[in-house]
């Protein structure tokens, strides 16, 4: 594998660093409220570059591995936030909402513009991954598909349920488009559109 990072490298970074920070975020609500006295112990605050950090002589394997560190994490101090008190759900719905209003789209963003933005804050695992298939777009729609779940495994293993990741997910979603004249569907389970509000 080649030791050159390129722009794809850097992206993935961030939006790795996304996750992380919505964790980080969880934990600092989870300590604040009495919730867990070890909520931090699951926070990664590394933030130096890329370029200082990762291994360049295995620059996928690197990444993967950060992926896999912070989905397995966030599951589980999220897992453990709710296990017997599912009311905090909303709360924390609340949180990723606001982190997604300070990544929000542009007021004036067109369907593809929306989902470009969604995808550099979201996770899913690898691009080779090929976890989101586009299934159509144009100026006012635009619609993917999942065609397989990359996040449930974390969380059964952290004995949760995979539908939390998704609820917390779409609320992530909606504070990226809140400002924009679309909002976020799903027709079919694993079918996503973009669609006027």
């Amino acid at each position: 594998m080649s030791a050159f990072l390129g722009p794809i490298h850097y992206w993935m970074y961030d939006k790795i660093r996304m996750q992380e920070e919505l964790l980080r975020r969880f934990a600092v609500k989870g300590e604040q409220s009495g919730w867990l006295d070890s909520a931090m112990s699951f926070v990664d605050d590394e933030n130096r570059p890329l370029e200082e950090i990762i291994d360049k002589a295995n620059i996928h394997g690197w990444i993967s591995a950060r992926i896999e560190s912070v989905e397995k994490r966030y599951a589980e101090l999220t897992v453990k936030i709710l296990t017997g008190h599912e009311e905090r759900l909303e709360e924390l719905k609340a949180i990723a909402y606001g982190l997604g209003e300070e990544q929000a789209a542009a007021a004036d963003s067109s369907a593809e513009q929306c989902y470009k933005r969604i995808e550099d804050c979201t996770l899913n695992g690898m691009p080779c991954d090929g976890v989101n298939i586009v299934t159509e777009k144009s100026e006012d729609h635009f619609s993917w598909e999942q065609r397989f779940d990359v996040h449930g495994d974390y969380w059964i293993k952290a004995g949760g349920k995979a539908e939390v990741y998704y609820t917390l997910r779409n609320q992530l979603i909606a504070g990226i488009l809140f400002q924009t004249k679309f909002t976020l569907a799903i027709p079919r389970p694993n079918e996503y559109a973009l669609c006027r509000a």
